[in-house]
């Protein structure tokens, strides 16, 4: 998860599923620094080396092709696939099978908090919590 914040703070994921990774950039959007960290903690999860490849579909957003990331992918047995522009609507699987649910899901925990939370509005901070109650 990036989060709009100059430095991450551990606090940042609390309820969130156990593994999730934590990251802050001030805008909130990934970039070039951010994730070749990504891609070492994907390497890291999947435990892929040369001798046990991994498949990661990414789009072409510049993060994902940055030199670092291309680096990190071929030392560790990662092949990148990325699909064209404009199209992960189309092609991505994810958008249909899990992002689409998660959101779902998610919508439906942040009402029942705006209904126990009455003239309160979410932050930031109550992201984590909500995700996690999806994933429970």
């Amino acid at each position: 998860m990036v989060f709009p914040r100059k430095q991450f703070k551990s606090f940042m994921l609390n309820g969130t599923p156990v593994g999730t990774l934590g990251l802050a950039q001030p805008t909130g959007w990934m970039n070039s620094d951010l994730f070749p960290e990504v891609m070492k903690y994907f390497v890291k999860v999947t435990a892929s080396t040369k001798e046990n490849p991994s498949l990661l579909i990414v789009d072409n957003h510049d993060s994902h092709l940055a030199p670092a990331v291309l680096n990190i992918a071929k030392d560790n047995g990662v092949t990148l696939l990325t699909i064209p522009p404009h199209s992960s609507h189309i092609l991505q699987p994810l958008d249909v099978s899990v992002f689409g649910p998660l959101q779902t899901y998610y919508n439906a925990a942040m009402d029942s908090w705006l209904m126990r939370h009455p003239g309160k509005t979410i932050s930031v901070y109550n992201i984590t919590e909500l995700l996690g109650q999806v994933f429970d």
